[in-house]
């Protein structure tokens, strides 16, 4: 799975006042506190739990149930090449949108999620469920099992972010997760690829990333969640 070099505590950033417009009316900030490991570079590092792998035998997965498809670990980002790394104060503030992002998603806070999107980044028409703006919508759609018995999914964490600088107020994030599914014995391991862009002042997102994907219910991330937004040649 996992290439070595993931090390310290489990991450998770604070985020203060951090947040885009809801139109669901008002801002909402996700941001909490929690320890966090900074390794070189401003990447962010975690360590990955115990039976964060494919289990040995694979009568064990067979009991478990259907499996949801596990995105490759290895996923290459595609988009512009990067232009060198964020200045500090701007590596921190990225990853900590990130952070409060996962965060968000894992505790089923949809307005935190939407607060963290730039307005209209989110197709409302890719939503299992349609409830008006984008908070209600991702609340009612937030761990909706997918169809044909895959298991559902039930909470993500953040392990390890890498930002990558790519000019014009862009960055680019690259992000190991953890994903838990109902029906699994074990830890799916996945790499997420998050594309920000810095509007007034903050890093918001400017795309849904795989991770809000899988949260919503589909048995695996549509093929661009890798793929930067239009326009990001």
């Amino acid at each position: 799975m996992r290439k070595g070099g993931i090390v310290a505590a489990l991450v998770a950033l604070a985020l203060a006042g951090c947040g885009g417009g809801s139109d669901d009316g008002g801002t909402t900030s996700a941001g909490t506190t929690a320890a966090t490991t900074t390794g070189p570079a401003g990447e962010i590092t975690g360590k990955l739990p115990p039976g964060a792998v494919e289990p040995p035998d694979p009568a064990e997965e067979e009991a478990a149930g259907p499996a949801a498809t596990e995105a490759s670990p290895e996923a290459q980002a595609e988009g512009p090449e990067s232009a060198g790394e964020l200045s500090d104060e701007d590596r921190g503030a990225a990853a900590a949108t990130v952070s409060n992002y996962i965060r968000a998603l894992d505790r089923h806070e949809a307005p935190g999620v939407c607060a963290l999107l730039i307005r209209g980044a989110l197709d409302l028409n890719q939503l299992p469920k349609r409830r008006g703006g984008c908070a209600s919508s991702l609340r009612a759609s937030i761990g909706t099992r997918p169809g044909v018995g895959a298991p559902a999914w039930r909470k993500t964490t953040l392990v390890q972010v890498k930002t990558e600088d790519l000019g014009d107020g862009r960055a680019r994030v690259s992000a190991t997760v953890t994903h838990h599914f109902s029906d699994r014995k074990y830890v799916s391991v996945e790499d997420d690829v998050i594309y920000l862009r810095h509007v007034g002042g903050r890093w918001l997102l400017a795309k849904p990333s795989g991770t809000l994907y899988r949260a919503v219910g589909y048995p695996e991330p549509p093929l661009d969640a890798l793929k930067p937004p239009p326009g990001w040649d």
